[in-house]
């Protein structure tokens, strides 16, 4: 492999909230193998998700567009795959992109209206239904500029794709621990909540989908290291993603990291008296009422006030299975001989409200639990180990760094060899932060805008994000 040609192993998570990191100061969630990611590499505090919900945000991953740009506005509108994305830009360029787990970049559900029998897999790839059903056993390739994919599309016991395949034909004495969605013990009320449902769950963590995708991703790296032995010149470089669909709801770890420690000790949440008097009625009114929104389908937030200490121990628990995954990957990496050769980013598509302001998931509402989110990257050779950058950074961001970082321009069709405008700005929205991590440039000033398109309530969030106001 060249020295300029870099390998990537990307960790994608959902709806983690950016204060529970052991280094980010957390008093109770332990995650020491991202630690020791982060004390690797550079540590970015202020990075901002583009739109706080998961389709949105992962286009704009994928794109480097805005909403916007890809028009995706919220959940359920899937991306155009005529828009270039930065794995398929990599891929022309003979990089080999692969992805372990969540995508979702096409709609889970099906299309209201349309009959399920009436509904063409090759239109609904992810849809979850046909997945169950069996009309649909793979995705077609490559699949938004992934050439291979070991899909786990949904989230705990909603999880499909792949995954179930397995779970089916190679433990088909556990399966009914997944399907039946069968407790370790009785759950409390918290299970019954929509978005924050909570329980113990009896699947043996080894059979989880989060532990599978791991070992996907595993196998993955020991091939790739095993075809560097054989021919290193032959060997393409890699742009893997692990993309693990936790700790999004619900809440369900297994054992034995559903006992960690008392949740009598877990913090209470951010909130104060009185604070829905000045904001707009929609938060009173989700806090109160059972209001549907993007984020919310109908049950009051106010239910699961006297579950609040299940939930969050609940949710830090899955991360702290998350950090464990991650180190597995991390240590197939060195183990393998490809840590010096490969940059490695830790993301989340958004945050998790988490009880913050009486809040539960991800919106409409745009308090720092939801729209900043964790970023890590340790690129070898590169970045200062253990920096920390306090600047405003934005979801935008991520593909044209790796792109920047992996030479490969960023797509607008064909490129003249001399430009006509010489002062045109970037074909995408965002900024390559290759020259920060290297050290080079401290980043100047530039804001990040949150979107928000809140179809059910007829309404459109923006937030504006800079160095000293929100």
């Amino acid at each position: 492999m060249s020295d300029t040609r870099p390998n990537f192993l990307i960790f994608i998570t959902d709806q983690w909230h950016p204060r529970c990191l052991g280094y980010a100061g957390h008093p109770l969630v332990r995650t020491p193998h991202i630690d020791r990611l982060a004390s690797g590499g550079m540590t970015f505090t202020r990075m901002y998700t583009s739109q706080p919900l998961c389709m949105p945000a992962r286009a704009t991953m994928f794109t480097g567009l805005t909403p916007r740009g890809h028009r995706v506005r919220m959940n359920g509108i899937p991306l155009d795959p005529t828009i270039t994305t930065f794995t398929e830009a990599l891929r022309r360029t003979g990089y080999q992109t692969h992805c372990c787990g969540k995508i979702h970049l096409h709609c889970s559900g099906s299309p209201n209206g349309i009959p399920l029998d009436e509904l063409s897999p090759d239109n609904a790839p992810e849809c979850r239904a046909l997945w169950q059903s069996g009309r649909i056993t793979d995705l077609p390739r490559p699949f938004y500029g992934l050439d291979g994919i070991d899909y786990v599309g949904g989230h705990g016991h909603g999880s499909f794709g792949h995954y179930i395949h397995w779970l089916r034909q190679d433990h088909p004495d556990a399966a009914p621990l997944f399907f039946d969605q069968v407790p370790l013990e009785p759950p409390s009320g918290a299970s019954a909540l929509f978005n924050r449902s909570s329980y113990k769950w009896a699947l043996p963590q080894e059979l989880h989908p989060m532990t599978w995708i791991a070992d996907r991703t595993i196998d993955f790296l020991n091939t790739a290291a095993g075809r560097r032995r054989q021919d290193a010149a032959d060997a393409p470089p890699f742009c893997l993603m692990c993309s693990i669909q936790e700790p999004h709801p619900p809440f369900a770890p297994p054992a034995p990291y559903c006992n960690l420690y008392d949740p009598k000790d877990v913090p209470p949440p951010v909130k104060k008296d009185g604070e829905y008097d000045p904001l707009p009625p929609h938060f009173r009114r989700m806090y109160e009422t059972d209001l549907t929104t993007s984020g919310n389908k109908g049950q009051a937030m106010a239910l699961t006030t006297t579950h609040y200490a299940e939930c969050a121990a609940h949710y830090y628990w899955l991360i702290e299975m998350i950090d464990d995954q991650v180190g597995r990957v991390l240590d197939a990496l060195r183990t393998n001989g490809l840590e010096e050769e490969t940059i490695v980013l830790f993301i989340a598509d958004h945050g998790e409200a988490l009880g913050d302001h009486g809040m539960w998931g991800k919106g409409p509402y745009h308090i720092d639990g939801v729209i900043r989110v964790p970023f890590l990257v340790r690129w070898p050779g590169h970045t200062t180990p253990g920096t920390v950058h306090h600047g405003v950074v934005s979801l935008l961001d991520f593909a044209p760094t790796i792109l920047d970082m992996a030479a490969v321009p960023v797509p607008e069709g064909r490129i003249p060899s001399e430009p006509e405008a010489p002062e045109a700005p970037d074909a995408w929205p965002g900024r390559s932060l290759a020259s920060v991590l290297a050290g080079d440039d401290p980043g100047a000033e530039r804001p990040a805008l949150v979107e928000m398109d809140e179809d059910y309530l007829g309404f459109k969030m923006r937030t504006l994000v800079s160095q000293r106001y929100r």
